[in-house]
């Protein structure tokens, strides 16, 4: 990446409040898919959708902001193509695994950040991170219900959890001390190649058998203008923001710090399912809860204590 790298080891304030407020919103995002599902929309299709509504304001904002020549940056198009490929690899994961195991493979993001920071900056890897990225992860788990199996990948869909992770993780990295990095024009890359890849795998799982298939096609039945205003509206007015949050405050923050705040994500979306549609939330899912919370928390305050 060309722009200039400046690592501060201290964590910005606003930047961590945009990291973990988009990734927050990103955890309504199974609401419009779910609703996308019901009116006949559904897997990689209605993320498509959603992703396409995204790409109008992001390409509209990041041309009033005068960041319509970083589209010739690579910069941009690094970090578009690592979070375009970590959300369709995610949401493939989804349809052709156990989601519950999907989701905690993919939520080893501290580890590829802690990794690629490692490999990229040549930071050291300090005993206290990886023990705050052990409870976080062990907080995963309980919020997915814990059990006696690991959750060690069994199949494809798994592998897909682990790479949306993996190139989650590497995108954080790579924003990383470059405050440079346009984020307009990122959000708007990212969604354009989230969206061409999004077209490319539902299409090619259409001719898949129907065992696997049967969740990625659509439906055989009217779509309402109500059902396309949703989708057009989530992606405009809510997955453009969270996104775009998440990548101007990741240049902000070390790749670490990042990854435990994007477990907001989890989080809101497991309460969120629990109050709207009455999934059950166990003690143990609320144990893990407040366990990722504090990991978070003992992380910040880490890193305002070494600054």
């Amino acid at each position: 990446m060309s722009s200039t790298v400046n690592i501060d080891p201290r964590t910005d304030k606003a930047g961590a409040i945009a990291v973990a407020a988009g990734s927050a919103i990103w955890g309504l995002f199974w609401i419009p898919l779910r609703y996308l599902d019901d009116a006949g929309i559904t897997g990689l299709w209605a993320v498509a959708v959603v992703l396409a509504a995204a790409l109008i304001p992001s390409i509209i904002v990041a041309h009033f902001r005068g960041e319509s020549r970083s589209f010739r940056n690579i910069d941009c198009w690094l970090v578009g193509v690592a979070l375009g490929l970590a959300t369709v690899l995610y949401f493939a994961g989804v349809l052709y695994s156990d989601v519950i195991r999907v989701i905690f493979l993919f939520y080893l993001l501290p580890l590829w950040t802690t990794l690629s920071a490692r490999i990229i900056y040549g930071e050291p890897i300090r005993r206290e991170q990886l023990v705050v990225i052990i409870a976080a992860i062990t907080g995963v788990w309980l919020l997915l219900g814990g059990g006696t199996n690991l959750p060690v990948p069994q199949n494809i869909g798994d592998w897909c959890g682990i790479g949306a992770g993996f190139c989650w993780g590497v995108s954080l990295s790579l924003l990383r001390g470059r405050e440079q990095t346009p984020p307009f024009a990122s959000t708007a890359a990212t969604m354009a190649t989230g969206l061409l890849m999004a077209i490319v795998a539902a299409t090619v799982m259409y001719y898949l058998p129907p065992s696997t298939s049967e969740n990625v096609l659509i439906r055989d039945q009217p779509l309402s203008l109500g059902t396309i205003a949703v989708g057009l509206a989530f992606g405009m007015a809510v997955l453009f923001p969270a996104m775009l949050g998440q990548i101007w405050g990741a240049r902000r923050i070390p790749a670490p710090t990042a990854a435990l705040l994007t477990m907001t994500e989890i989080i809101v979306a497991t309460v969120s399912a629990g109050w709207l549609i009455g999934t059950d939330l166990p003690p143990i899912s609320i144990l893990g809860g407040v366990i990722i919370i504090m990991a978070v928390f003992l992380d910040l305050h880490a890193q305002r204590k070494k600054s």
